[in-house]
């Protein structure tokens, strides 16, 4: 391959100049072997081997003469100072280097001390700026220890941009549930047992003191007022809140397979393929897509399967942030879990079953029509 590469012909075209004789000498001295040379009044052409060119370049600076190298196909040669490949490659590895740092951190959420908290935990887990990203916790890590402090949270979105990364908070959601009943007046009835902390009424009279205890089907507001000897229907209208107790089950499998990250495969300075395209052809094309070849960055997420053996410690560290909020999700927006604890948990060879009392405070109030005649 060496010899097909150096038996290359190579024409030099040389410009009128007052040099040309001498440097046609020396080339000569230096053993340059000339195949054939032709003067006219447009200057000196003459055509060498391609091997020669390193030595033809060096005794053309001293005489300061300029030459113009081409193929004998009139595809100009291009030949790289090693300075400016210095610089390209200072170009493309300073970036890289920098970009396997986290050099910053963001973090959106619409409540300020929510960010300064969301903060100091992320310093707890040695996820601060200009650390390695390769030393970092893995994403699924920050999220399940986030979660795990934050009831109220029901994801956390982590984005990662090269050096950069961006946790975005998302509340629990909650289900709106509108129980106007336009039908006719009603009186509010409870819709399971419970202590009456508070009343968010519109209409009605209350019919059950604050810290009462009431049972399911019990009337707590009355739509129908007393105006003297007459009865007056108006309708009650609003939100009766009180204590009371939830018991979930759930069932697992003892292993859980999940997608891990792993890395982030970043590749640079993939320019053999184009190196090799472009010493066959060398033309504009294919120093183009060199060039782009030698600034093109590729990163591949590199992804995993992994597994996770349920025990105890995970399912109060990870699962039962989790069910908190797929619970939380189904109060009104006023309501709030006050206090949960597992009742109980029974393991077999390949599933976990468990129950889970949740202490809550919600609307408990239900419409019941107002009859003619009541």
């Amino acid at each position: 391959m060496g010899s097909i590469e150096s038996s290359r012909k190579i024409t030099c075209q040389i410009k009128p100049h007052d040099q040309t004789y001498s440097f046609l000498q020396a080339l000569k001295v230096n053993k340059v072997y000339i195949i054939k040379l032709s003067t006219n009044k447009s200057g000196t052409t003459f055509t060498i081997y391609e091997k020669d060119i390193p030595k033809v370049r060096k005794i053309r600076k001293q005489f300061r003469i300029p030459i113009h190298f081409s193929r004998p196909d009139n595809i100009q040669v291009i030949h790289f100072h090693w300075s400016v490949l210095a610089g390209l490659l200072g170009f493309i590895l300073v970036p890289y280097i920098c970009s396997l740092f986290l050099w910053q951190i963001s973090i959106e959420d619409v409540s300020d001390e929510r960010q300064v908290k969301l903060e100091q935990e992320l310093h707890k887990l040695n996820v601060i700026e200009r650390k390695s990203l390769k030393s970092l916790v893995p994403d699924s890590e920050i999220r399940q220890v986030i979660l795990a402090n934050n009831h109220d949270l029901s994801w956390i979105h982590i984005k990662r941009t090269g050096a950069k990364m961006h946790l975005t908070s998302v509340p629990a959601p909650v289900i709106i549930r509108d129980q106007v009943d336009k039908t006719g007046p009603s009186d509010l009835v409870a819709l399971r047992k419970g202590v009456i902390t508070h009343y968010d009424l519109r209409s009605g009279e209350r019919l059950v003191p604050i810290n009462a205890t009431v049972k399911k089907g019990d009337r707590l507001v009355t739509g129908l007022l007393k105006q003297g000897n007459k009865n007056l229907v108006v309708g009650a209208e609003g939100q009766v809140f009180a204590d009371y107790w939830l018991e979930m089950s759930f069932q697992l499998p003892t292993k859980i397979v999940y997608d891990k990250f792993v890395s982030e495969e970043v590749k640079i300075l993939q320019v053999s393929p184009a190196w090799k395209s472009f010493k066959k052809e060398q033309n504009v094309e294919r120093l183009i897509e060199l060039f782009k070849s030698a600034f093109r960055v590729e990163r591949n997420i590199i992804v995993e399967k992994s597994s996770v053996t349920v025990n105890e410690q995970w399912i109060k560290e990870a699962f039962m942030p989790m069910l908190r909020m797929r619970t939380a999700s189904t109060l009104s927006p006023n309501g709030k879990i006050k206090d949960e604890k597992i009742l109980h948990m029974t393991w077999s060879n390949d599933t976990v079953k468990g129950k889970v009392l949740y202490y809550m405070n919600d609307n408990i109030a239900g419409k019941s029509p107002i009859h003619q005649g009541d």
